[in-house]
């Protein structure tokens, strides 16, 4: 139903909207251009070969725009140009000509009477014999700039055609020996000069820009159309199922900048106006809209069937070809044109920005388009990409033309799921529309318009931690009086966004809907982050925030506190399973440093229960940094540290300190590691027969060198067990023999290390002594 509804209201829209000229031409005599150039004098039309060479003499090479560049490459553009400092024209009378010119241009190209179209001189051109510019696209300088204008000025010279490239289509222009020629042309336009064979080609390019108003009317003839139009958007929009959007694709390409309803080109200006009173029948919303498609074509060469492809996506020109032009003796390139389209592979549109009727825009989009949803008069293979890229056969894959498009759009939707659609497009919108409908008493329709967002607003919301459009959900969550949509509005968001600012809207929520509810809420803000990010570093900042956030609520009340104590609560379960985590890595160096990293958190932790007062959580944080491994007191050094001294005794840390005091005392008291004793700990892990071997050898004192005949994937196994344990241990093979010898040698790292952790023990002591008499007297 939807797809028939949509391929019809395409199919009308092509019927009853012309293709509009996308190039236009017009002639007229030169008797009206007075032209200087300096240091050649004023220019007698037409132009001889003479006085086109002294143009040359005071022209330089011309640049062209490769994304944010400006290069020089004769490769690409062979083309002289005399700087506009050098031209002077006599614009009055000039304009007696150009004037006029413009104004018939002006209707050929499809724009209304009502607006006007200027010309901005741009540069004046000379090219040669042998000099072309390959297929290109103008930038717009302006956002009023609709297109381009080359005035050919009269002269004798064979090739150098002008050809413009538009939606499939090619118009070829040459200059005139008697007259100027003026060729205009819409910005999108790729566009190139075939090389010059003979003579001199000789042009004024100009900047073509549109004053007044560009948005046709529609007359009392259109209302059946309309009303047909209207017709199929109800289709498409029937049923349950229905598709939430209608995309239009138009057939011009458009910047975000110059994207607007008044500036629209050509045919898509009156299918843009069609498409507005349709919706505006079938009461439905409409925007104009930026779209990226994607496509990627299976494809091949016509002869050798696999070539390489490629360019920069950034480029604004291309290698195109056109081998109907018999003088053509441009550079070879490998030309898109060189390749067949076979299928269809993959298409995939993305909305980039849209404007409303009004004049709102929204930019910075990534909207997915389903395929069920999108419609065009013109399909994107007809057209010309921006971009394209071929991969040749690769064995499993390849043989394969990517192509990207620009292209305008038309999206319209039902009034009905405006919410949803807008707020899928800006939640910082839907936030603010919804508590204002709150706030005007409008209960019933904004939880309606929360239940619209359950099918895209986790991946949407989740996509970003804004802490401002979390506020927003937080103060809409309580407004909405209801448990289950103030979940599906907050739910999305990640726990490290909850910050001091928030503590006012967070302790209304914990007093609106209870403690389980925000337990289940502070849950699922973690699994959230969790599931977002595969690395945590995020948990640990905002661990060492938690005393600013546990303080703000506290002070907000006791619904306030409560929220703390739950916050602490999830706190101190990240801290028993971070600990616990770091303390089974298996390298040595990574482990102390891990946990040497976890002081600022744990150190926050200790910090946030005692501001809030709860003892449980600073027990259970003395105990887990306390424990009996050896191996915690560098995080228990790492909370001291965190933690000015001043503020020991308030925060329990003082019994961390004197866990550290004791451990390290103990630590230190133990013998010191005799010369011939060459004995070192087993890892702890594997209990395969290999590893027994292994550990009798490792902590066996007098033993250094163990000769070991092992088959490959045994002395593997070896190797990775002694690198994961950084033992002081060297592995080699002697590849003699079968099976070869794995020979392990402890080496002098063993007393090294120990001479430096026990230096490291020593200086933390002092340390720890040192600080404990700078607190002052209790």
């Amino acid at each position: 139903m939807s797809s028939s509804a949509r391929e019809q209201l395409a199919n009308l829209l092509a019927d009853h909207t012309p293709q509009g000229t996308f190039s236009a031409s017009r002639t007229a005599p030169p008797a009206d251009l007075d032209l200087e150039v300096r240091g050649v004098g004023r220019i007698t039309l037409p132009v001889s070969q003479a006085q086109a060479r002294q143009l040359c003499a005071v022209s330089r090479p011309a640049h062209y725009g490769r994304g944010e560049k400006t290069l020089v490459d004769r490769t690409v553009r062979d083309t002289w140009e005399v700087p506009k400092s050098r031209v002077k024209i006599d614009k009055r009378r000039w304009d007696q000509t150009l004037v006029p010119v413009l104004d018939k241009l002006r209707s050929d190209l499809g724009l209304p009477a009502s607006c006007e179209l200027r010309a901005e001189l741009h540069s004046l051109l000379v090219y040669a014999p042998g000099q072309f510019f390959l297929p290109h696209q103008d930038s717009e300088t302006s956002d009023a700039m609709v297109g381009s204008l080359v005035v050919s000025l009269p002269s004798t010279f064979t090739g150098g055609a002008l050809q413009v490239h538009q939606g499939g289509r090619t118009a070829s222009y040459r200059g005139s020996k008697t007259s100027l020629s003026f060729v205009a042309f819409y910005g999108d336009c790729r566009h190139e000069i075939k090389p010059v064979t003979s003579g001199f080609r000789v042009v004024l390019t100009y900047d073509l820009v549109a004053r007044g108003e560009r948005r046709p009317t529609l007359g009392a003839a259109d209302s059946t159309l309309v009303e047909q139009l209207a017709g199929h958007l109800d289709e498409h929009f029937a049923g349950t199922d229905a598709p939430g959007r209608l995309v239009y694709l138009l057939d011009h390409e458009y910047t975000a900048r110059a994207l607007s309803w008044t500036r629209l080109k050509g045919d898509d200006a009156r299918a843009a106006a069609l498409v507005e009173a349709a919706a505006n029948h079938a009461d439905c919303e409409v925007v104009l809209a930026l779209a990226d498609a994607h496509e990627t074509w299976s494809a091949y060469e016509p002869d050798r069937r696999s070539h390489w492809y490629g360019r920069s996506r950034s480029s604004d020109w291309d290698d195109d070809e056109d081998d109907d032009d018999d003088d053509d003796d441009s550079p070879t390139r490998r030309s898109e044109e060189d390749y067949v389209l076979d299928e269809l592979v993959e298409s995939e549109i993305t909305l980039l920005s849209w404007i409303d009727s009004a004049g709102t825009s929204e930019d910075d989009l990534e909207l997915a388009v389903r395929d069920d949803e999108v419609c065009t008069s013109t399909p994107s293979e007809e057209l010309q990409p921006y971009s394209s890229e071929y991969e040749g056969y690769m064995g499993n894959w390849g043989n394969t033309l990517d192509r990207w498009y620009h292209r305008g759009a038309l999206v319209a939707w039902p009034r009905h799921r405006a919410f949803a659609i807008r707020a899928e497009a800006s939640p910082s919108w839907a936030m603010d529309t919804l508590t204002a409908q709150l706030r005007a008493g409008d209960l019933a329709g904004a939880r309606q318009a929360v239940a619209s967002l359950e099918p895209f607003w986790e991946s949407v919301a989740g996509g970003t931690a804004a802490k401002g459009l979390f506020a927003k959900a937080l103060r809409a969550a309580r407004l909405l009086d209801d448990p289950d949509l103030a979940s599906l509005l907050v739910a999305p968001f990640r726990l490290e966004t909850l910050g001091r600012t928030h503590a006012k809207a967070f302790s209304a929520l914990v007093d609106h809907y209870g403690e389980t509810w925000t337990a289940r809420t502070i849950a699922r803000w973690s699994s959230t982050r969790r599931r977002a990010l595969a690395a945590s570093s995020g948990d640990e900042e905002w661990m060492a925030a938690l005393p600013g956030l546990c303080a703000a609520l506290a002070q907000s009340g006791l619904a306030g506190s409560v929220g703390a104590r739950l916050l602490l609560d999830h706190a101190r379960s990240w801290a028993r399973e971070t600990v616990e985590s770091q303390l089974d890595q298996p390298s040595p160096s990574r482990r102390m440093r891990a946990l040497s990293e976890l002081g600022r958190p744990l150190a926050g932790i200790f910090q946030g229960a005692a501001l809030v007062d709860v003892g449980g959580a600073s027990d259970e944080m003395v105990t887990l940094v306390c424990s009996e491994r050896d191996e915690t007191v560098r995080c228990a050094i790492a909370v001291l540290r965190a933690t000015p001294p001043a503020e020991w005794p308030a925060n329990r840390v003082e019994l961390v300190a004197e866990h550290c005091r004791s451990t390290l005392g103990r630590l230190l008291a133990r013998p010191q590691r005799s010369r011939d004793d060459w004995s070192i700990p087993a890892p702890p892990g594997c209990t395969c027969a290999l590893c027994t071997e292994l550990a009798t050898y490792l902590v066996d004192p007098h033993r250094t060198i163990f000769e070991w005949p092992l088959r490959e994937d045994n002395r593997a196994h070896v190797h990775r067990r002694i690198d994961a344990a950084e033992l002081p241990v060297t592995h080699r093979t002697r590849r003699s023999g079968r099976p070869y010898t794995l020979v392990l040698t402890k080496t002098d790292a063993l007393f090294q290390r120990e001479r430096e952790i026990r230096d490291q023990l020593a200086a933390d002591l002092a340390w720890i002594e040192k600080a404990r008499q700078r607190r002052p007297a209790r």
